[in-house]
């Protein structure tokens, strides 16, 4: 019985969105006063990475043994270190009702991408969809005649920008290898590209875990990223694409409320449950398609 649920896309895509929406929420909880940006990252990343492994007995281990599969993983880890990165930066500066709403941009991306590089057939619905999330985003953000698009604004796009580029590239790999150790993988690697990159030294990373005000915060957003990326995975796998792609849509809606109340996140809530379900209703589109 236990089993029977626990394979179910219902099931999966519920623990998904429990997980987006602690993960939204906690995430500007942990790095909202961190002083460098890089070494929370590293520390989330870390957290998240190694505690999925945890459920790597559960599946068989299997790893590809074609090289190609190893050389896109490669890629892809260097965009998603990117990301993550970017991301930081982002969601420490910006509301999370704003952010959950930018942050679907990626998927605008994805359209453009399938259908300029990948040359995909042009799909009315679709690009409808994807205009709609983009019109949602330009709505969000236009306030007495003009677009108040401040740096963290577009590092978030550019973060999108990015993140789509990696899911462009990681389509099919992550099929390849055991679930959780691949999600290890590509939290883990991100992880020390950034401490090269940055010059972080580890003794800064568990400095910052032992001294922060925010530990719980870092243990709740790090053990919810695996996870949230863990059943995201399995309902897709379970489930149909459209409606699981559209009700997970529905953890935008769900972060603006929960902000609202318990984030004190008060300004525009009008405006941003709107484009909330703008965002929503073109996710909707794209996938029906």
């Amino acid at each position: 019985m236990i089993n029977i649920l626990f394979s179910s896309w219902q099931f999966n895509l519920l623990a998904y969105l429990f997980f987006s929406v602690i993960f939204m929420q906690f995430y500007k909880l942990a790095v909202r006063d961190v002083k460098r940006d890089g070494v929370a990252t590293i520390l989330l990343q870390f957290l998240g990475g190694f505690s999925i492994l945890l459920l790597a007995p559960l599946y068989p281990f299997i790893l590809p043994s074609n090289p190609r599969f190893y050389l896109f993983l490669a890629a892809v880890c260097v965009f998603y270190a990117l990301n993550d990165r970017l991301q930081t930066s982002v969601r420490k500066n910006l509301p999370v009702s704003v952010f959950t709403i930018l942050d679907q941009l990626m998927r605008f991306f994805l359209i453009v991408f399938g259908v300029f590089i990948f040359k995909e057939p042009i799909i009315l619905l679709k690009i409808l969809g994807a205009l709609l999330i983009l019109g949602a985003n330009i709505f969000l953000f236009y306030e007495k005649g003009k677009l108040k698009l401040n740096k963290y604004v577009w590092l978030g796009v550019l973060a999108n920008f990015i993140l789509a580029t990696a899911i462009s590239i990681d389509i099919g790999v992550s099929g390849q290898f055991n679930l959780p150790f691949y999600i290890m993988f590509t939290l883990v690697v991100p992880a020390l590209l950034i401490m090269v990159i940055e010059k972080i030294k580890w003794q800064e990373v568990i400095t910052e875990f032992k001294t922060s005000d925010n530990r719980k915060h870092y243990l709740i957003t790090g053990l919810s990223w695996g996870l949230l990326i863990f059943f995201m995975l399995r309902a897709y796998r379970f489930g149909q694409v459209v409606t699981v792609t559209t009700l997970a849509a529905t953890s935008v809606l769900i972060n603006v409320i929960l902000a609202y109340l318990f984030l004190k996140e008060r300004g525009r809530i009008g405006k941003k449950i709107i484009a909330a379900v703008l965002v929503i209703v073109g996710i909707y589109l794209t996938v029906v398609s």
